[in-house]
């Protein structure tokens, strides 16, 4: 017996070894496919991550203290668990190592592979630990003041549960609960986190819609429907970065009103390079199906159908700023119109020079604020 249960934890060990080589091999090659835009924030936000951890520290403690503003408190905690889904999202592949998913079931109890999973999952969520960290320092005096941290605290380990098993429910709760703290009623933070709960429980039984199935691809219109549809996650993360920013921009002025003017030239800066990129993604597709649309008589059509998504993503993105976050003066607004167009042209055309001409611009702007 203990011969058996050596050999079952020796066979553990090494299968944990596998997973966890198989983990970083695959968060290295998402890295490389990350690294030429990546790299452009590398280098525009460097000198400033140390402000960004700062902020991304001061929401949760908004989030702790929320007493005073509880709605203001469950938004940013939405906000957080948001985030923290879609980067769990782009990992998910890795951390469950779903390429030779099909193998492992054949060699392992099925209970290993979701072990190795949560443990996985733990290492992976940052979002998590940096929670963890912060509950460490609290006392039971602030714990028992605060006890929808811990409902926040299980929300996040949940999520990453159901981002690895129940996507779709994950979607369905993120719906639901982005209703509950933009209603205007007044509850306390452990009642908002208690409904956040109840929802996404509420969630895991309602039943997965695929919408790509009953689209039928008749014209361009349907065709860019539908590869948005089959390709959501270049939306999700582009939409996600804006509402860092988004979130970002409404903390700073909440702190620095006297800086509007400047935190409005930086967050026109990046509505204008997130949106704008999408055109690498619709060019690439251009590229692709030009031949088929070319023989359909449709080539000049679909060319232009290409930068659509970009613009529609923009003023829509530009649109919520105004409408959710704060003002922009009219001659920035006029300008940020002209500077999405040329990154879009600078995109298709030269987009060797994308990222330079995106520095230079917005140099130049807070270079004639300030």
């Amino acid at each position: 017996m203990i011969a058996n249960l050596k050999q079952s934890i020796g066979q553990y060990r090494s299968f944990m070894d596998y997973r966890y080589q198989a983990y970083k091999t695959e968060l290295t090659q998402l890295l490389l496919q990350l690294k030429n835009f990546s790299l452009l924030f590398l280098v525009v936000l460097g000198s400033a991550m140390l402000g960004m951890i700062l902020l991304f520290f001061l929401g949760l403690g908004k989030i702790i203290d929320s007493s005073d503003a509880p709605q203001y408190g469950a938004q940013m905690a939405w906000f957080y668990l948001l985030l923290q889904s879609v980067m769990l999202g782009a990992m998910k592949s890795a951390i469950k190592n779903s390429q030779q998913r099909l193998f492992q079931r054949t060699i392992v109890k099925p209970n290993w592979l979701k072990l190795m999973d949560i443990k996985l999952l733990l290492l992976s969520n940052g979002w998590l630990l940096a929670s963890l960290v912060i509950a460490l320092d609290l006392t039971m005096s602030q714990w028992l003041r605060v006890p929808h941290f811990l409902l926040f605290m299980l929300l996040q380990f949940g999520l990453g549960v159901l981002c690895l098993y129940k996507p779709t429910a994950l979607i369905y709760g993120l719906s639901f609960t982005l209703v509950l703290v933009l209603l205007p009623i007044d509850i306390t933070p452990l009642v908002y986190h208690c409904g956040f709960i109840v929802l996404f429980v509420l969630s895991i039984f309602l039943p997965a819609i695929s919408l790509n199935d009953r689209l039928s691809v008749n014209s361009l219109l349907t065709f860019w429907l539908s590869f948005f549809l089959q390709h959501s996650w270049i939306l999700v993360w582009r939409v996600a970065l804006l509402l860092c920013v988004f979130m970002a921009v409404t903390t700073l002025l909440n702190e620095r009103n006297d800086l509007a003017a400047i935190f409005s030239v930086v967050a026109v800066a990046f509505i204008v390079l997130i949106t704008s990129s999408l055109q690498f993604d619709c060019g690439k597709l251009r590229d692709k199906y030009a031949l088929f649309f070319q023989l359909n008589n449709q080539q000049r059509l679909f060319f232009i159908s290409q930068f659509i998504p970009s613009c529609l993503f923009f003023f829509i993105s530009l649109l919520s700023y105004l409408m959710f976050v704060a003002n922009i003066q009219w001659l920035l607004l006029s300008l940020s119109v002209a500077w999405c167009t040329l990154q879009l042209y600078i995109a298709q055309k030269k987009p060797a020079h994308y990222a330079l001409a995106w520095m230079i611009t917005t140099g130049v702007l807070l270079a004639l604020i300030t």
